[in-house]
C-alpha cells in the first residue's frame, strides 16, 4: 500500500493545481461586505414598492475597490435594467465600509443625495443602537471582532465538506471532487423548500425546520446516488484513482450545469428572516455587528461537526468506519457489514456538505452553481493540510484555512488570498506531506 498511497498523492498534487488553475481563470472575488452595502444601495434609488431582482454583482474591471451591480426593476409600468456602480474608501481595513460614490446607469450620484443615502438609508436601521453596543472595544479591536465572526461560518462550511472528504477517503482512499455541487445542492433544495412553504403560507420557524432538514436530507440521497453509482463501481474495476477523479469531476461539472440552467425557474433568495443587526463592541468608529442568521449558521455547522465528532468516536458505526479504514478485510472478516458501512458513509458524508449548503443560504441568503468549486477546492486543500481521511485533521485544517483567508482579506490585497491558500497548500505539502496530524498517528488513518 505505500506504493499507492505514494502515488496517489501526486495524483491529488496534480489535480488541484489542474483545479486550482480553472479557479484562477474563471472566478472573481468579491468583498461580501461590500456586494451586501451595494445590494442595499437600490432600493432607495427607486420609488416604494418597485421590486429588484439581482442579474450580476461582479469587480469593476481596473478598479479594486468598486462593485459594478446589474439588476432589474420591476414596477407598475414595466420592467427594466439598471446598473450601479459601486465606490469604497478602500480595498482592505475599516475603509471598505465607507461608500465614496455611486454610479447610477453611467450618472455620479451628487454629493448631497450620496450624503442622504448613506445617513438616513444605509445607517438608519444602525444609527439606533450605534451609540449603545453590548461592549465598548476600540475600532482596530472591533474590525478584527467583525473578521473573526464572519470567519465562524467559514470555517464551519469547510469543516463540513472536509470530513466529508475524509470519510469518504478513510474508506476507499479516493477523493470524490463532486462535494462542493453535493453542499450546492442542498442549498438549492432548501430554497426550493421554502418557496413551497412560502406559496402555502407565511413561512414561520417549522417552515423554515423542514427547509434545512430538506437541504440536508437531499444532499445525503444524492450523495448516496453518486457513491452507489459512480464511486463504488469504478473502485471495484479500477485499482487507480485517476478513473473516480475523473468521473467525480465529471459529476460535479453535470450538477453545476443542471443548476445553472435551472435558476431562472426557481427562487433563488431566501427572505429575510433573521438579518436585524446585532451591535456587540466598538465605539462611534466602528462597531462590529452580526445578524441571527448569521449565528444560527454558525451555529448549525459547530454542532454538526460536533456530533459528527461524537458520532465517529463513540458509536459503533465509528468503531466499524476506523476498522475498515485500517484493514478493510479483517474488518468484514470481523463481523462489520461493508455494504451498509459505505452506503452510511456516503449518505453521512453528503449530510455534511449538505449542512453546510444550508448554512450558506442562512447566512447569506443564496448559493449559486459557481460557489461549487471554490467549496470543492478549500475544504480539500483543508482535508489535505490537516491530513486526508483524519476527521479532526480535517477540521483543524479548515479552521487553519477559514483563519488564513479571513486574516489575508482583513488586512492586505484580497485579490491575492487564493494564492496565499494555494502556496500554504504546498508548503504543507513539501514540509509535511503526511498533513499536521498524520505524522503523530500510529495509524495512517487512526481517528
Amino acid at each position: 500500500m505505500p506504493g499507492c498511497r505514494n502515488g496517489c498523492h501526486r495524483l491529488l498534487q496534480l489535480a488541484l493545481m489542474c483545479l486550482g488553475l480553472l479557479l484562477s481563470g474563471c472566478s472573481s472575488v468579491i468583498d461580501a461586505d461590500q456586494a451586501r452595502l451595494c445590494r442595499a444601495t437600490a432600493p432607495a434609488l427607486h420609488d416604494e414598492g418597485t421590486e429588484i431582482v439581482e442579474t450580476q454583482i461582479a469587480p469593476v474591471l481596473n478598479d479594486p475597490a468598486a462593485l459594478r451591480y446589474r439588476y432589474r426593476a420591476r414596477g407598475p409600468l414595466g420592467s427594466a435594467p439598471h446598473e450601479i456602480v459601486c465606490r469604497f474608501a478602500a480595498q482592505a481595513g475599516a475603509g471598505r465600509f465607507q461608500l465614496a460614490g455611486l454610479v447610477q446607469d453611467g450618472t455620479p450620484l451628487g454629493v448631497v443625495k450620496l450624503y442622504i443615502l448613506k445617513r438616513w438609508w444605509l445607517e438608519e436601521s444602525r444609527g439606533e443602537a450605534r451609540g449603545a453596543p453590548l461592549f465598548r472595544l476600540g475600532m482596530r479591536g472591533a474590525y478584527w471582532l467583525q473578521q473573526a465572526l464572519g470567519g465562524l461560518v467559514l470555517m464551519g462550511v469547510y469543516g463540513l465538506i472536509a470530513t466529508g472528504f475524509a470519510l469518504v477517503h478513510g474508506l476507499y482512499g479516493r477523493i470524490n471532487l463532486a462535494f462542493g455541487e453535493v453542499a450546492v445542492a442542498g442549498g438549492v433544495y432548501m430554497l426550493v423548500a421554502v418557496s413551497i412553504a412560502g406559496a402555502v403560507g407565511r413561512l414561520g420557524p417549522a417552515g423554515l425546520m423542514a427547509a434545512l432538514l430538506a437541504g440536508i436530507g437531499g444532499a445525503a440521497l444524492l450523495s448516496w446516488v453518486i457513491g452507489r453509482t459512480v464511486i463504488a463501481p469504478i473502485v471495484v474495476r479500477a485499482r487507480s484513482a485517476q478513473p473516480v477523479l475523473i468521473a467525480t469531476l465529471a459529476v460535479a461539472i453535470v450538477l453545476a450545469e443542471l443548476f445553472r440552467l435551472t435558476s431562472p425557474l426557481r427562487e433563488n433568495w431566501l427572505p429575510a428572516l433573521m438579518s436585524r443587526p446585532i451591535f456587540i463592541a466598538g465605539q462611534d468608529g466602528f462597531i462590529a455587528t452580526a445578524t441571527p442568521a448569521q449565528f444560527l449558521a454558525a451555529g448549525l455547522t459547530l454542532t454538526g461537526i460536533s456530533l459528527l465528532l461524537g458520532l465517529v468516536r463513540f458509536t459503533g458505526y465509528g468503531r466499524s468506519w476506523r476498522a475498515h479504514a485500517d484493514d478493510p478485510l479483517m474488518a468484514a472478516l470481523i463481523g462489520v457489514r461493508v455494504p451498509r458501512l459505505v452506503g452510511v458513509t456516503f449518505a453521512l458524508a453528503g449530510s455534511c456538505a449538505g449542512l453546510a449548503g444550508v448554512a450558506m443560504v442562512v447566512a447569506y441568503g443564496t448559493i449559486t452553481p459557481g460557489d461549487g468549486l471554490s467549496m470543492t477546492l478549500k475544504a480539500l486543500i483543508s482535508a489535505i493540510i490537516g491530513g486526508i481521511g483524519s476527521v479532526p485533521g480535517a477540521l483543524l485544517g479548515a479552521a487553519l484555512v477559514a483563519s488564513v483567508e479571513i486574516v489575508w482579506s482583513s488586512a492586505f490585497d484580497i485579490a491575492y488570498r487564493d494564492v496565499v491558500i494555494y502556496s500554504l497548500l504546498a508548503a504543507v505539502l513539501i514540509l509535511r506531506p503526511e498533513g499536521l496530524l498524520q505524522r503523530a498517528a500510529a495509524s495512517p488513518r487512526e481517528f
